[in-house]
């Protein structure tokens, strides 16, 4: 699931964290995988957070899968239907993010492990893998640990890829993201977005996919093997 609102101040700037330009220069050598949020990251945005809300609890208040945790019984076994139905909707009709499959296939190339981690439903997931059949080694998604922004389902991942935390990489498009990286001790990436233009758990700060590559440190694909 991607970003629903959070309220966030901070200032956007390029490098969050103890690094900048010395980080770049390391992390080609010390990153050996990467992670990806889902929703906003891989495909782009389908699902209608207010209108799950609205149908779900009556408001618009508060995180999808936090207020389902507070409920019991059928009210919960309702709520959770419904999730269901418009993960399922979402997942048949999501597309890829422009530029995600190419650099997949890119980082995939490069020898890098790729995992994806998502607050969304296995059912949903596989639906969108079904249809889009991406490189991801590994999937993690609420059923098998607790959900972003607790460090759970990026250390599972890491754990199924072999990699170590300082080992891997996290994309997301959220604060969620950035806070289970950080407390999971990986490296963060934000790729920004008007609900989150910003965040001070972010190690960076991308406009477009497409930065990734330089911000590992690859090769321009033009030049020279």
């Amino acid at each position: 699931m991607g970003p629903e609102v959070l309220n966030n101040n901070t200032v956007p700037s390029q490098h969050m964290r103890d690094g900048g330009q010395d980080r770049e220069r390391t992390m080609s050598l010390t990153i050996r995988g990467v992670l990806f949020d889902l929703d906003g990251v891989v495909v782009a945005q389908c699902l209608d957070f207010a209108a799950i809300k609205r149908e779900i609890f009556g408001s618009t208040e508060g995180f999808i899968l936090e207020r389902i945790q507070g409920l019991s019984g059928a009210e919960r076994a309702r709520a959770e239907a419904i999730l269901e139905r418009h993960e399922t909707v979402a997942a048949n009709r999501c597309r890829p993010l422009d530029g995600i499959v190419p650099l997949l296939s890119r980082l995939e190339n490069h020898g890098l492990r790729l995992g994806l981690v998502t607050r969304n439903s296995r059912k949903s997931v596989d639906l969108v893998q079904s249809r889009l059949r991406l490189p991801f080694l590994t999937i993690v998604t609420r059923e098998d640990a607790p959900p972003k922004p607790a460090p759970d389902p990026i250390l599972l991942a890491c754990r199924r890829l072999g990699l170590g935390t300082v080992e891997a990489l996290f994309v997301g498009d959220f604060e969620f993201d950035m806070l289970a990286g950080r407390r999971a001790g990986v490296r963060t990436v934000l790729l920004r977005n008007p609900v989150q233009p910003s965040s001070p758990n972010a190690d960076h700060m991308i406009a477009s996919l497409a930065e990734i590559p330089q911000l590992l440190g690859l090769p321009d694909q033009d030049m020279p093997a």
